[in-house]
């Protein structure tokens, strides 16, 4: 089943060089439908990328409201008629959009039509995407879990966690999210975060510094960013 899904579902990650930020496309490969996941200020390449590939984007996933993974929303929206979703805990956060360097003046605001919860199951096409609420970094981050995967936003990095002395930001329930949701899947789960590169769930629980393995060796938080 893991290696089915990962067939019929190609992920395409378009990197924002000026926050590290990375925008995702999920697309199926039967299809030409793709959803779009945090598009930032690297929008335009993603909208080049769908064009070039006669690919509709039929809604935007957001983990977060954070402008650095927003400010593409309305750009998308215009270009493909669709809607976006967010949890209604970072509603708040899409007020803050002109404070990120980059984002034109005239930026229109950010609207999202729909909401997503923790269990929410996102239907695309045949498969399911499960939402799970990870607050910490902002009161509604959330992952997406696509079969074997998990599209983790700013909650857990390669060897780092999301920031969280920002508003609606909270330690406490960050170490939660991560160690009682993300640390609870499955050893093999590949992690794909709102920034950097990939990694496994494995590999975090042993290397990453929240870990109480790995609290035990350091007390260094430099990995943990953003």
């Amino acid at each position: 089943m893991t290696e089915t899904l990962r067939y019929l579902v190609e992920l395409a990650i378009v990197v924002d060089p000026m926050f590290d930020q990375n925008c995702y496309v999920l697309r199926r490969r039967d299809t030409s439908d793709v959803l779009v996941i945090d598009p930032g200020l690297q929008h335009p390449r993603v909208l080049e990328l769908l064009d070039k590939n006669d690919l509709r984007c039929s809604r935007i996933l957001l983990t977060h409201g954070h402008p650095d993974h927003v400010n593409g929303v309305p750009a998308v929206k215009a270009a493909h008629g669709c809607e976006a979703a967010i949890h209604p805990d970072d509603r708040e956060q899409l007020l803050a959009i002109h404070r990120l360097p980059g984002v034109p003046a005239d930026l229109p605001d950010i609207v999202c039509e729909q909401e997503l919860h923790d269990g929410d199951i996102v239907r695309w096409h045949d498969m399911g995407i499960e939402v799970m609420h990870t607050p910490g970094h902002t009161r509604g981050s959330v992952c997406f879990r696509v079969g074997p995967d998990v599209l983790a936003g700013d909650t857990l990095f390669h060897r780092g966690v999301g920031r969280a002395d920002l508003p609606g930001g909270s330690w406490p329930a960050l170490v939660l999210s991560i160690e009682q949701r993300l640390y609870t899947l499955p050893p093999d789960t590949v992690v794909y975060p709102g920034h950097g590169a990939r990694t496994t769930i494995r590999d975090e629980m042993e290397l990453n510094p929240l870990s109480r393995s790995a609290q035990v060796a350091t007390s260094d938080r430099a990995g943990w960013r953003r």
